[in-house]
């Protein structure tokens, strides 16, 4: 239960979109605007919120309509009264076709920007998974992938030299004959594990914007352990090509590494081992990049610019072109899967 929601988000998905679907403006409405109220919504009419036996406490339906307000989507006509009761707002669609045909997309992009992070936290959890991995020389490491379509997302570095690959929730006959599919650019850090099974839940994507907060998931190597699954914040703070890594924090620029060609995203979050692979989410709950490393400062020991804390990013869309594609595959041996233990 997300905290002031009283597990609205777990009992009620649609609520959102039912809120919004309720104080929408349309010519085909039956009800004039001017007469719709917290209060109403909240009785039990199937008309209203698709139930005849849901009361809602309209404290928390007036909490999410003044949080969709702060976002810019929804405007508070009328604001009476200390308990929100007789509080009524507008919503206008650019599209309202589009609303009323995505709805599932919509309602989980609502419900990510209603109830935030831990919202989406626990929705991707049951995607973002563990990938164990042995060497030449025996020598294990672990990494991080996620579920999308019908395979699995991580960073290319965490298996391309790998002698076996482990991945936890998949038996090595089961992935036994499936391929890897890389980039033809060697510098994308970016492989899709083809499992032929469908992810649990839908992922949508979109390009991550400067200032933007984000969520990284994934394993970090903590000694003895193999399932601490790790979620931090961050900010984009820049956008550029270049090298990559993962870890949470807000995307703080963009940019270009001039031999590779190959765009990635400076978020302020650190990016430390394990972490690699894993998804970087932002507010909206749609997945903006791949986490794979932190920033290469070995070319001049006097220049420690990582000490900021950034991690690098790799941009999704170039995730789905492999998969799109599927033109270049990954060679490796045929007892390469093992089974996770």
């Amino acid at each position: 239960m997300i905290n002031g929601f009283r597990g609205y988000e777990e009992q009620y998905p649609s609520l959102v979109y039912d809120i919004l679907n309720y104080f929408m403006i349309s010519i085909t409405d039956s009800t004039p605007i001017k007469n719709r109220s917290i209060l109403n919504f909240c009785q039990p009419n199937k008309e209203v919120n698709g139930s005849n036996n849901v009361l809602y406490q309209p404290d928390t339906i007036d909490r999410i309509c003044r949080i969709l307000c702060d976002k810019n989507i929804m405007t508070c006509i009328r604001s009476d009264s200390a308990l929100g009761l007789n509080n009524n707002y507008l919503y206008c669609p650019s599209n309202i076709d589009l609303f009323r045909r995505e709805k599932e997309r919509l309602e989980f992009y609502f419900n990510s920007i209603v109830y935030g992070f831990p919202y989406i936290y626990n929705m991707y959890k049951s995607i973002v998974v563990p990938l164990v991995w042995e060497d030449e020389q025996g020598k294990i490491y672990m990494g991080t992938g996620f579920k999308f379509l019908d395979g699995i997302v991580t960073a290319k570095h965490c298996i391309a030299d790998a002698k076996n690959l482990m991945i936890k929730g998949y038996m090595a006959d089961e992935l036994r004959g499936k391929n890897i599919y890389i980039s033809e650019n060697e510098d994308t850090d970016i492989a899709f594990i083809e499992t032929k099974r469908s992810a649990d839940i839908q992922i949508y994507s979109e390009d991550g914007e400067v200032l933007q907060e984000v969520l990284v998931m994934g394993y970090p190597r903590i000694p003895s352990f193999t399932d601490f699954l790790t979620a931090e914040r961050a900010t984009i703070s820049s956008k550029a090509e270049a090298r990559i890594t993962p870890s949470k924090g807000t995307i703080a620029a963009y940019g270009n590494q001039y031999l590779n060609k190959i765009e990635a995203m400076l978020i302020t979050a650190k990016i430390c081992g394990g972490n690699s692979g894993g998804p970087v989410i932002n507010e909206y709950g749609c997945v903006v990049g791949v986490a794979c490393q932190v920033p290469d400062y070995t070319y001049n020991q006097d220049n420690y610019y990582d000490d900021l804390g950034y991690g690098i990013v790799v941009p999704f869309k170039y995730a789905k072109d492999i998969i799109e594609s599927r033109n270049r595959r990954m060679p490796i041996s045929e007892d390469y899967f093992r089974d996770y233990r």
